[in-house]
């Protein structure tokens, strides 16, 4: 409880920035598709090239966590989170010409991963240590939270007053609420000493250990073997969703269930991650998703089996964060925690860019995602199984 008492704050401001920092795009980007569609005339192959162009903006990562290591995350954070509402507002007020628009969506990426995980879980893990996993879910089910109730709320607001005013709205819920819960609830976690686990892997191996180590790459293979099957198929959520025989608005509630999976699954598992053995906890909640997958691969015209497809989908992409935080913070310390957090996430977009691209362009190919949807099943078995070979320092008797 003394962590609780210390901390609860920056949870709360956590999920609050969370929930409206650039993460939030990611997940209502569909929404805007069809509407730019009608006005464009680009095929879905093309959305997801632009929606790739992100993956290499965020490669930018480690110098973001480099900069929250060095001079604090709340300072930086802000800042992201400050760009990110002035990039939406010029999105929303420029023409759309593909050249201009592919370099508004690249700068989203470069700027917007301030204000992603590497933040939140930054600010997070410094003030627990016992209840890290449940501290970490808490702190991302606010962007959970969020894609729960916006999507409906954001397509209406799309339908009837068009998709500028769509990136408006995501400007306002930065500068109103993500903003002020950066400057007034998050705080900078204490110096504190190395403990003697990470004294002595300091001594033995040097201070910046990671490039050398086994559970380093184990890490990042799970990362991309999550983020090309989840990252696809949330880039086209709405098309692939009115392709299963849904209507738009339902599309909307599909994102919903998602979502609702997603914030079961951080709970969930980041209860489990301080009360079981980590990689097992991580096996299990990596296979969910394709249960999902298997779902939408053999079904179709079935609005219950869509809806809970994609809410088996979304209970990994939530179990994600807490996963790939956890275990860095778990195996590498603190002190580099920014820098290294931020390496795994050039590897997570990486298959992210693997993802958006396949995702449309099988489509293209093939007319249907089906062949995505099985090949999807693979890549989460082979994440999983990646999990479980990843050495953790031993903190505490696992049951």
């Amino acid at each position: 409880m003394e962590e609780w008492r210390r901390g609860w704050r920056t949870v709360l401001g956590a999920a609050l920035a969370a929930a409206t920092g650039v993460n939030l795009l990611y997940f209502v980007f569909s929404l805007f598709i069809p509407h730019l569609q009608k006005e464009t005339g680009w095929t879905l192959g093309e959305f997801s090239q632009l929606q790739a162009i992100v993956g290499i903006g965020s490669l930018a990562a480690p110098l973001a966590g480099w900069a929250m290591d060095r001079y604090g995350c709340r300072r930086i954070w802000a800042g992201g989170m400050v760009a990110i509402a002035l990039l939406y507002l010029v999105v929303g007020l420029s023409p759309v010409i593909p050249a201009l628009f592919g370099a508004m969506v690249f700068a989203t990426g470069l700027i917007g991963v301030a204000t992603t995980s590497i933040s939140y879980t930054r600010a997070v893990n410094g003030w627990f240590f016992q209840q890290r996993g449940l501290a970490l879910a808490f702190s991302a089910t606010g962007i959970s939270l969020a894609a729960i109730f916006l999507p409906p709320l954001l397509e209406r607001v799309i339908t009837l007053e068009g998709w500028r005013t769509g990136y408006f709205m995501l400007a306002a819920l930065a500068l109103l609420i993500g903003l002020p819960s950066i400057l007034f609830l998050v705080q900078d976690a204490p110096a504190r000493a190395p403990d003697h686990e990470e004294a002595r892997r300091i001594a033995e191996v040097g201070p910046d250990p990671f490039w050398r180590s086994g559970a380093f790459w184990l890490i990042a293979a799970s990362y991309v073997g999550i983020n090309i099957p989840t990252s696809g198929m949330l880039s086209q959520m709405a098309p692939m969703m009115l392709e299963e025989g849904l209507t738009l608005a339902q599309a909307a509630f599909g994102i919903s269930a998602y979502a609702a999976g997603q914030f079961f699954g951080r709970l969930a598992c980041g209860w489990l991650l301080d009360r079981v053995h980590p990689q097992r906890t991580a096996f299990f909640f990596t296979l969910v998703p394709a249960i999902g997958c298997i779902i939408l691969w053999q079904t179709q015209n079935h609005y219950a089996a869509a809806l809970l497809a994609v809410a088996a989908i979304g209970v990994q992409q939530g179990a994600e964060i807490d996963l790939v935080a956890y275990f860095v913070a778990s195996r590498f310390g603190l002190d580099r925690y920014g820098s290294i957090y931020g390496w795994t996430q050039v590897a997570g977009w990486m298959g992210t860019l693997c993802g958006v691209l396949l995702f449309g362009k099988i489509h293209d190919w093939t007319g249907s995602y089906s062949l995505f949807q099985a090949g999807a099943v693979v890549s989460y078995v082979l994440a999983a199984v990646a999990f479980l070979f990843v050495r953790l320092n031993p903190q505490r008797v696992f049951t």
